[in-house]
């Protein structure tokens, strides 16, 4: 996600929250068309920038999968009043990956926020947001927050070209990273994301192929001056993707 503080990418204009109060203002999250695609260049584009001289984890086989355990999760009160519509368990299919941090345009140039702040932080300030939403974020010291129930919905993805009515059958996930590429996930967070993903695609009866990135369901790009830039690269380029869905189940 985007969402840009300076960017499902809490500090961005393009794609929906991202960015306290103390950063900068956010856009709002565009409400998912019901049908049709708006057509994207984003095949088009040049290879986004890679991971060059991160560290790179372990491989993991299928005789080697990481079963870490799960923090435990900040949760708000009992009584506090979500939002989001009620949905049957059987409705969900889906879980998105997102980054906290942008791109956004600023001055007709792609720039990317540096998030900052811990799980808790974020997850208190999407419930300021009203359609800015989530269900999990997961900071950089593997803690884990909760904002929306999984049984209602969140609003996270704001495009349904590539996938319809996304948010009504998905999870939402925010990882707290700047999302360019560039700045890596620590250990200890993916670890958690690990141990959450499994958790969820357990209860749920998901396999791997039930992971999703936000790039690959929102394809559209910025509006202009930036036009020849994706809104999402999220996660993006420094996340390992294939190590994390290798530690979940294999389809049938």
């Amino acid at each position: 996600m985007r969402w840009f503080v300076v960017g499902h990418c809490l500090v961005t204009a393009a794609c929906g929250p991202k960015a306290p109060p103390s950063a900068a203002a956010a856009p709002a999250v565009v409400p998912e068309p019901e049908s049709g695609a708006t057509p994207s260049r984003y095949d088009a584009l040049e290879p986004l920038p890679s991971a060059a001289g991160l560290p790179v984890p372990p491989d993991v086989t299928a005789t080697e999968v990481e079963r870490p355990d799960l923090p435990p999760i900040d949760v708000l009160p009992d009584d506090f009043e979500h939002g989001g519509s009620e949905r049957e368990a059987s409705d969900i299919d889906m879980v998105v990956l997102h980054t906290i941090g942008g791109p956004a345009c600023v001055d007709g140039e792609i720039q990317f926020g540096d998030p900052g702040r811990d799980a808790v932080f974020w997850r208190d300030w999407f419930t300021t947001q009203g359609g800015k939403s989530i269900h999990y974020i997961i900071g950089r010291d593997g803690d884990i927050a909760q904002q929306r129930p999984e049984l209602r919905t969140a609003g996270h993805v704001s495009f349904g070209g590539v996938k319809p009515n996304v948010n009504k059958r998905s999870i939402g996930i925010e990882l707290i990273n700047r999302g360019n590429g560039e700045d890596p996930f620590p250990e200890p967070q993916l670890l958690a994301t690990i141990a959450l993903l499994q958790d969820i695609t357990s209860r749920r009866q998901l396999d791997r192929s039930a992971v999703w990135a936000h790039s690959d369901l929102d394809t559209r790009m910025q509006d202009p001056p930036c036009e020849d830039h994706p809104r999402n690269v999220d996660p993006g380029a420094a996340f390992p993707m294939q190590r994390i869905k290798a530690a979940l189940t294999a389809p049938e």
